[in-house]
């Protein structure tokens, strides 16, 4: 087999290998390759929502968050905060040079505080959080426009090629494809969210420590889009998070899509939902995921393994497609059924999905807290606990086990550097771009 060797390869064309690719030629760090299992930006289509250049994110909803809070906290694991902010600050201003026009969100801090105190009343928390919603159709051209500028500055693209193993072999970095072996003096991993099992099995493998996260897993929840519509008016990105009376357990709202649509991830063996918006906000539903947050501890500590369980389950009962069920039939403790569907006064926007009962998928305790959760959101968003509104099931944030790493998202063997979703130091697109300028800054000191 023919040896391609790389100065620097990076796995996953998602935002984190893109943004650390830049890094680097920016600084003048030549042979670079990226390989991603996925297509091409100029040949993927919005069916591959998973793989592909640009990552999973390419055809989501397209927020990019600019906000130190919630998933973007785990960059202070690394960075102060002046420096975190100033990654923040100039990722807005390169998306901005790549042809992000959406403006930024919220503007009047006044009409903010109002809806977080109207939350307050209920004891519901809501997070503020600076947002530029780009939209599904709008940002593919600005990944566009990011691998254009890498492909020029000779940065080598190698796609549709799946990488089924790496491992160092003397101070040479081999990777496993499915015809052909690659090899690199310095290897970035970056595979995504998809890639979350995938690395972990490799850490294993290879002996590199990581330690489990929580997960979050619930459903996505779709309702008329005039319920969320004077709060995202206010504040495109509204996270609530609130405590169920039963159970005291926390759950919360993220990726709201107001005006938006439900969609499916397709992991290969099982399926999960998500939700998009174009940039135009052409929808007449809105929709959000509704999560409970999960910690596992001894004896059984992998998060990782019982959420993708959870899924495995809910794509078997939906024989091979989400579960979708009207929340008035939930609430009765009975299936949904096509007849059942149809009475609803609300339109699905995704159809190919199974009518079923997601109770039969989902654990009672999150069954619980996700009804108990409406009844709570009611209070500040009326109409949403409405019985015409639909569940998706299911909903799963994987947060990869976090492979331990030093400031610089150096793994402990040598010259291997890990960034995004995947690797569990980052939770969106903005964040996963960060962690990749934060890995090439530590591969910019190993080579100059």
């Amino acid at each position: 087999m023919k040896k391609v060797i790389a100065n620097v390869a990076i796995i996953g064309a998602g935002p984190a290998g893109l943004f650390a690719a830049l890094e680097l030629v920016n600084h003048g760090i030549k042979d670079i390759l990226i390989f991603d299992k996925g297509p091409s930006i100029n040949t993927r289509t919005s069916k591959d929502t998973m793989c592909g250049v640009g990552g999973s994110g390419t055809y989501s909803d397209g927020k990019l968050i600019f906000s130190l809070n919630l998933s973007q906290e785990r960059l202070l694991d690394f960075l102060s905060v002046l420096q975190v902010q100033a990654i923040l600050s100039h990722l807005e201003q390169d998306f901005i040079n790549f042809g992000v026009t959406a403006p930024s969100t919220p503007t009047d801090l006044n009409q903010v505080n109002q809806l977080v105190k109207e939350c307050r009343r209920f004891n519901v928390k809501l997070y503020i959080k600076t947002c530029r919603h780009v939209g599904s159709d709008a940002l593919p051209q600005v990944i566009k426009n990011i691998v254009n500028k890498l492909t020029k500055a000779g940065v080598k693209f190698i796609t549709d090629t799946n990488i089924k193993s790496f491992s160092k072999r003397g101070k040479i970095f081999e990777l496993v494809g499915d015809s052909q072996n690659f090899y690199s003096n310095i290897l970035l991993v970056a595979p995504g969210r998809v890639g979350t099992k995938w690395l972990q099995n490799i850490a294993e493998t290879i002996g590199l420590k990581y330690e489990y996260q929580k997960v979050e897993v619930g459903v996505r929840f779709e309702f008329p889009s005039t319920v969320m519509e004077d709060h995202s008016k206010i504040m495109y990105e509204n996270i609530y998070s609130l405590q169920t009376p039963t159970f005291d357990d926390t759950m919360r709202t993220f990726c709201p899509c107001p005006n938006g649509y439900v969609a499916v991830e397709d992991y290969g063996d099982y399926v999960c939902v998500n939700g998009h918006s174009n940039s135009g906000n052409d929808s007449v539903n809105s929709n959000f995921a509704l999560v409970q947050e999960i910690r596992l501890t001894e004896p059984v500590e992998n998060t990782t393994d019982y959420a993708i369980s959870i899924a495995r389950l809910a794509t078997t009962i939906g024989g091979g497609k989400p579960i979708i069920q009207r929340l008035s039939d939930l609430q009765h403790h009975r299936r949904s059924n096509p007849s059942r569907i149809a009475k609803s006064l609300v339109n699905p926007t995704l159809t190919d999905c199974t009518p079923g009962d997601i109770s039969m998928a989902l654990p009672f305790r999150l069954v619980n807290n996700i009804i108990e959760s409406l009844e709570i959101l009611n209070n500040i968003l009326p109409g949403i606990n409405s019985g015409s509104n639909f569940l998706y099931a299911p909903e799963i944030k994987l947060r990869g086990s976090r492979i331990k790493t030093d400031q610089h998202l150096q793994t402990q063997i040598p010259k291997l550097f890990v960034a995004g979703d995947g690797a569990g130091v980052s939770g969106n697109i903005v964040g996963a771009a960060a962690t990749g300028i934060i890995a090439a800054s530590g591969i910019i000191k190993l080579v100059k």
